[in-house]
């Protein structure tokens, strides 16, 4: 499995600093000059040698206790990328390598979906252009030119069976064009605090100015979780797409863990040749919600289910405080099949 690789922390470190002095010193309105500071950054580290990243270990939060220190250090995964967030407070429960660049694949559509779901209503028309229903790059619904499909049914295309060309109608239906509606996804990713991320284009295929990190994934995600329209898609596990004229297709949701992980709520497979399988997932037990991704790995499911699990026993109860995550909270007890079961029964995700 190959994969763009990774930069040694250092250089890492320096070129991303780098990128964010110089685009801090720009207004917000010059998206451009921003992006070719952040490009300068994203062309070298995804291009590196991976060794780093499989050889590094999990780095816990240092502000947690030492019993949950010792517990992040003991959860066994096999991405070269992970971390996991808690939703409601953005708290960082375990991180590994979560500030290196990787190419995020259909992951980016998450963020596809949360910059149109901001921007246009559910009910907005979009008509297919000639360059979408030619589009057959990676997965593809098969959208037929000419017909006017609800932005709602493109979501659910783009989210459950992650259609390029859903993406690419999304971004000419809501922004204009594809161009614009990037800046858009590059410009919220920015307002997010996602700075070490840059998108060249809604879908996600491989390009080199096309990266980000796990850890500004689980920031996108935090974000698109507080929109219901986006929980009530990714959550969904079949949708029937209308199209006026064509037969109506059944799309089903490439996220296996839904069906795998109880309390499993979302939200996104994604899968490029230089990525390798890459997966954002998301669970609520008892009120608390946990982001998982996992990038690079030879085990989405499996990695996924093992942090939410890690997450889960040793969350505390109740409203999270900065003093709560000092202390070191009696594990939580949790179902000890949940990880065998995903292990055992998961085939591995389609394409994205």
């Amino acid at each position: 499995m190959d994969s763009c690789g990774t930069s040694d922390s250092k250089t890492s470190t320096r070129c991303r600093s780098s990128a964010t002095m110089t685009s801090r010193r720009s207004s917000s309105p010059q998206i451009g000059r921003r992006r070719a500071s952040s490009l300068g950054c994203g062309l070298v580290i995804p291009l590196l040698a991976v060794g780093p990243a499989w050889a590094a270990p999990p780095q816990p939060p240092r502000h947690l206790g030492p019993t949950h220190r010792r517990a992040a250090a003991d959860v066994a995964v096999t991405a070269s990328a992970a971390v996991l967030m808690d939703a409601a407070t953005g708290q960082v429960l375990y991180e590994r390598n979560a500030r290196v660049a990787w190419p995020p694949a259909s992951t980016t559509k998450i963020m596809t979906a949360l910059v149109a779901l901001g921007r246009a209503p559910l009910d907005l028309p979009i008509t297919i252009s000639p360059a979408v229903s030619r589009f057959r790059k990676g997965t593809a619904v098969g959208l037929p030119q000419g017909a006017r499909i609800p932005l709602r049914d493109l979501l659910y295309a783009l989210l459950l069976a992650s259609g390029n060309d859903a993406a690419l109608a999304i971004a000419e239906g809501v922004a204009g064009s594809v161009p614009a509606f990037v800046d858009q996804m590059n410009e919220e990713a920015w307002q997010l605090g996602a700075t070490a991320t840059h998108f060249s284009s809604p879908h996600g295929l491989y390009d080199r100015a096309h990266y980000s990190t796990a850890y500004d994934l689980a920031l996108i995600t935090r974000a698109a979780m507080q929109n219901p329209s986006f929980r009530a898609i990714v959550q969904t596990r079949a949708w029937t797409l209308a199209v006026h004229g064509k037969r109506p297709r059944r799309l089903v949701n490439h996220n296996r863990l839904l069906a795998r992980y109880p309390g499993a709520d979302g939200v996104k497979t994604g899968y490029v040749h230089q990525s390798g399988q890459t997966l954002v997932a998301s669970a609520t037990h008892h009120g608390i919600r946990l982001i998982a991704v996992v990038l690079h790995s030879r085990d989405v499911y499996g990695d996924a289910a093992r942090l939410l699990d890690f997450g889960f026993a040793h969350h505390p109860p109740g409203p999270v405080t900065a003093s709560d995550l000092r202390r070191s909270p009696e594990p939580r007890s949790m179902a000890p099949w949940i990880t065998r079961l995903v292990l055992l029964f998961l085939p591995r995700p389609p394409l994205a």
